[in-house]
């Protein structure tokens, strides 16, 4: 039930073509077998993390864990228990009758063996079958006889001998080697291998049937339904809001990049129409049809007690791309039992059911405008950032997630000739962090609270910015995230009283908050007393006041302790007698919609005044995905009576533009204007979706003032300038505007070797150049992309980098692992698609290093080593061919000296010495750094010593070990060859090196050694273990400067 499911042509399915050449139905087969090599992995990692004290069932298939984000990880588990429960329902049916699991597509998926362990009785009278490709249900068969744990477990069950297309069968399991579209052998041998009059027939199918051409899938679909007892279990992906919406693009577009196209989402988009599906097949009855973001939020499918364990797992806190994910894969389960009445009731999601309604409010239409970034925008994308307005003329946003990292630098939008209040800037005093607030205290300050950097990593710092200056402010405790915060005022005897109101949030140890928490001026911080009902505890709600009031609003959604949107409206009102208190009623039941399906129960929405009403905007509601037009809410009360009125505005709609209202920042500018800035999200494994520039939101013929973006005076008198055109004026720049210039860049010499001992010299310096006039063979003229594809061939598959972006990232993985066929990848970077090919070697890339000679034969003559290279000859390590088109190589290090030979086109290198490690943002134990030097403004980088290399054909530049290097073709394609040596004579880790980055065994053993240092400091307090380990490291900071001066 992996992804990989999906069908073979009858027979063989390596069918040639005349000549040798693989069918285009073989290729597509591969693709779609190859998706369960991912899906297989992360289940692997949700049954490791998740079921700990179970078996490894999956370990035989992936014997190297890997371990997923968060993220995919809750996502893969949501789709395994909605399986689970299917099944088990089947099972626990009382029909008296012999019970068979026909698993479609089934991959690698150890159903069966989870079963007969987590629900032994009830599996014993059941029998499971596994149904795929001939060469991988073979394949399944050898590494299930091959492994203690699954055949002990097969053994018991009877197993016996069985030939082709059974490929495994004892009584409680069989193994069917089978095409999907094959019915008649799938129905010959059913019927052959059951009673089928007499059985009742579970069939399953795991975003599996949706690789088949619809017309296919459909016929397996209808021939299911004419078995006497039969029931169909379907998930896969649907459209709940058309193609066009930002999920739905990333993932059909992540699809078809696979060369895996989702079929059945074209033709069958919504669940309504996948039901028709169902009916026209001839099922009598479909008993359930909804999203898994509905059964996640259904108590009786997925136990509040069930979803509460899960996050003592992991930390988890991408509760809005959870949900778009779940949002767009549904569970739907069909039958034509005797037993089911014809025409049965559907158990239906949100959308389908009745609701209050009523169309007594007059709502101004509104406009809804996109303002795409400016050229050399300084306007950074960023998602759980914060966005607030100092007066009508000034709106900044700050911090949140960036394209590569956490983020504290600040944009800032102006009206066109109204002065600058504040000053972006890419650096603030401020950590880095995501997931706080900033709110508005007066026309010229705001608060900012909180935030996180990691779900166990909470902030308690606050700060007031004023006039552009932080200051910080008392620390609100416990520290928190995803809390709600709005500006009050409200009077108190002859004064009024002026701060900001926090309720909720979540803390580092995953405790959600209840408390009221209010910040003045004068006193900062205190717990504000509730009279009577309070709302409970909840983290990503949205709080407001309403209209022009400032002492009163609502508080709507969020998310609490069991894991669910919350669909409660709460009315606040703040007084003052003799201390400040809050006052909070429910106003759930006093609600009246305009429509059937409009909700303000949603996590991460934004809540802002708007005329006498206020506007919700964005968020994810408990049971489904909004349509753009249902992003934006309005939210009134009748003045007469507590009637609250939740309509749906009329919008006039960019036409282009469908922005993804998911961690983007609202600000109100002023009674009937709001702009909306940043947002975005993780498309689970399928992508990003960033959104770009800014939007507007205005009263129908309300015309507003131009925004602009302004750039920092001093960020701007740093930018480094053309020498050529510097004047005197430009040499007069304040000092500390030059220091902020940057370093200083040095080119890398060009060189000219005669004699190896040349080179050995070269070796020795251990400083990089790029050495001209060599003959590396006739490869310089040889190698254009289209001879290339003609000797490499065409039809052969390679694996490849491809990215959105121009420049690839690992920390974020920006980019995405593809298997395609040399050819199209050749054809993809002459059209300009941003792809990048390191060899890897043909027979076992995970095991060996690449060498020319034996992964590309038909062109290793083309290349010779130089003679004077003789010592590279004598310790070759690998030597990768690298075809890229305009993408950037993230920045790393190789511990192996290395040489790269630059064959067609010119390519450009940053490189970095040993020395500027320590300011390159690498990972613990990773050689792949977290900043993107080209675009970085980290403060820390005008600490580095780079060296720019300009490769041209025929450039040989030789790489020292330890130097941190990027590369960027500079003509849109390039190819060149690595040449990795050891140039140590011992040192090196024992063991696999596949890529030539595998770092000394010293630092490996210094890497636990360091463990041990910490594990010793565990008896005593946090303040004495700090006191020694900072002298441990100044100790062996100084031995490392003390060496580093040596040389």
């Amino acid at each position: 039930m992996s992804t990989n499911t999906k069908l073979r042509l009858k027979g063989n399915g390596q069918k040639k073509k005349a000549g040798g050449a693989r069918s285009v139905q073989a290729k597509s087969d591969d693709s779609i077998m190859n998706t369960n090599d991912s899906s297989i992995v992360s289940k692997r990692c949700v049954s490791k993390l998740y079921f700990p004290d179970e078996p490894d069932f999956y370990e035989p298939f992936v014997p190297k864990f890997t371990r997923r984000n968060p993220l995919i990880n809750r996502g893969y588990w949501l789709r395994m228990h909605a399986i689970e429960q299917i099944v088990l329902q089947f099972l626990e049916e009382d029909s008296r009758k012999a019970k068979v699991i026909v698993n479609l597509g089934c991959g690698y998926d150890p159903l069966p063996f989870q079963f007969w362990h987590r629900h032994a009785f009830i599996s014993q009278n059941a029998t499971f079958v596994d149904v795929d490709y001939p060469q991988l249900i073979g394949r399944k068969r050898d590494l299930m006889l091959t492994n203690d744990l699954l055949r002990d477990a097969l053994l018991k069950t009877n197993l016996r001998s069985s030939k082709p297309p059974v490929y495994s069968r004892s009584d409680q399991y069989m193994a069917l080697g089978c095409d999907l579209r094959d019915l008649e052998t799938l129905g010959r041998v059913l019927e052959a291998e059951f009673d089928l009059a007499s059985a009742s027939i579970l069939f399953v199918a795991e975003v599996s049937v949706t690789y088949i051409p619809v017309p296919d899938a459909d016929a397996i679909i209808r021939w299911a339904s004419t078995l006497p007892d039969a029931h169909f279990c379907l998930l896969e992906q649907y459209l709940p809001q058309g193609a066009e919406h930002p999920f739905a693009q990333t993932m059909l577009s992540h699809f078809d990049k696979l060369q895996t196209p989702i079929h059945a989402v074209r033709q069958h988009p919504s669940l309504d129409q996948q039901t028709s599906r169902f009916k026209n097949a001839g099922w009598s009855t479909v008993r359930m049809s909804r999203n898994l973001w509905d059964l996640w939020s259904d108590d009786a499918f997925t136990p509040p007690m069930v979803r509460h364990g899960l996050n003592a797992v992991e930390p988890f806190d991408e509760w809005e791309e959870f949900g778009l994910f779940a949002g767009h894969y549904f569970l739907l389960v069909a039958s034509n039992a005797q037993t089911e009445k014809p025409g049965g009731s559907i158990i239906v999601g949100r959308s389908q059911m009745n609701g209050s309604e009523s169309n007594t409010i007059d709502i101004q239409p509104l406009v809804l405008k996109h303002y795409a970034p400016p050229a050399r925008s300084s306007l950074s994308p960023r998602r759980f950032g914060t966005v607030f307005a100092l007066g009508g003329d000034t709106v900044a946003s700050h911090g949140g997630q960036g394209l590569q990292s956490r983020l504290a630098s600040l944009d800032v939008l102006e009206r066109e000739g109204s002065g600058t209040k504040i000053q972006p800037c890419s650096v603030t005093p401020l950590q880095p962090r995501i997931c706080h607030t900033v709110t508005p205290v007066d026309n010229e300050a705001a608060l900012l609270v909180g935030g996180r950097t990691s779900p166990t990593n909470a902030l308690a710092d606050c700060w007031l910015i004023k006039r552009g200056t932080w200051q910080q402010v008392h620390d609100l405790s416990p520290a928190r995230f995803r809390h709600s915060s709005v500006g009050l005022k409200f009077p108190r005897d002859d004064s009024d009283i002026s701060g900001v109101l926090v309720f909720g949030g979540k803390t580092s140890d995953g405790t959600v908050l209840d408390e009221c928490t209010l910040w003045t001026p004068s006193q900062g911080w205190k717990t504000i007393p509730v009279e009577g009902a309070r709302p409970s505890a909840r983290f990503g709600a949205a709080i407001s006041t309403m209209g022009s009031a400032q002492d009163w609003g609502f508080l709507v959604g969020g998310i609490g302790p069991s894991g669910t949107v919350l669909e409660e409206v709460w009315e606040w009102h703040a007084a003052a007698a003799a201390h400040p208190q809050l006052n909070f009623i429910d106003r759930t039941n006093n609600i009246r919609n305009n429509t059937t399906n409009l909700t303000v129960g949603r996590i991460g929405a934004s809540l802002a005044p708007f005329g006498d009403s206020m506007l919700l905007v964005g968020g994810v509601s408990k049971n489904e995905i909004h349509s753009l037009r249902e992003d934006f809410c309005i939210i009134s009360k009748d003045p007469d009576d507590t009637t609250i009125h939740i309509a749906n505005p009329a919008m006039a709609l960019p036409e282009s533009t469908w922005p993804l209202f998911v961690g983007s920042g609202v600000a109100a500018v002023s009674r009937d204007e709001i702009v909306i800035a940043g947002g975005g999200a993780v498309c689970f494994s399928m992508g990003s979706f960033w959104n770009k520039g800014y939007l507007t939101i205005a009263a129908k013929g309300k015309d507003a003032q131009p925004w602009t973006v302004p750039v920092s005076q001093l960020e701007e008198a740093a930018k480094p300038r053309n020498p050529t055109s510097h004047s005197k004026a430009n040499s007069k720049q304040p000092a500390k505007a030059k220091r902020a210039a940057g370093p200083k860049y040095t080119a890398v010499p060009r060189v000219k070797l005669q004699t190896p001992e040349d080179f050995g010299t070269m070796i020795a310096a251990l400083e990089p150049a790029i050495v001209e006039g060599l003959d590396i063979g006739p490869c310089r003229e040889l190698w254009t992309l289209e001879y290339l594809k003609e000797k490499i061939g065409a039809d052969r598959e390679v694996v490849i980098h491809e990215c959105d972006s121009d420049r690839m990232m690992f920390k974020n993985k920006n980019f995405r692992y593809m298997k395609k066929p040399f050819g199209t990848f050749i054809d993809g970077i002459l059209a300009g698609s941003k792809s990048y090919l390191r060899a890897v070697s043909s027979s076992q890339p995970n095991k060996h290093p690449t060498k020319l000679e034996d992964d590309f034969p038909t062109i290793a003559s083309d290349f010779a080593l130089p003679e004077l290279f003789g010592f590279i000859k004598e310790r070759l390590h690998s030597s990768p061919l690298r075809i890229s088109g305009p993408v950037a190589l993230w920045l790393h290090y190789d511990v192996l000296a290395n040489i790269l030979c630059q064959i067609q086109g010119s390519k450009t290198l940053h490189l970095y010495p040993p020395s500027d490690v320590r300011y390159l943002s690498y990972p613990p134990g990773g050689s792949s750094s977290n900043i993107d030097v080209l675009t970085s403004e980290d403060p820390a980088l005008r600490h580095t010593h780079p060296h720019i290399a300009s490769l041209k054909p025929g450039d040989v530049l030789f790489i020292p070990p330890m130097w941190s290097h990027n590369a960027m073709p500079e003509e849109g394609t390039s190819v060149a060859l690595n040449v990795f040596f050891k140039n140590l004579e011992n040192g090196y880790a024992a063991g696999r090196d596949v890529y030539g980055n595998r770092d000394l065994q010293a630092y490996e053993n210094g890497r636990r050694d360091v463990e041990r240092i910490l594990k010793a400091f565990k008896s005593v307090s946090n303040d004495m273990a700090k006191f020694y380990l900072d002298r441990l490291a100044a100790e062996i900071q100084d031995r490392s400067d003390e060496i580093g001066n040596e040389r």
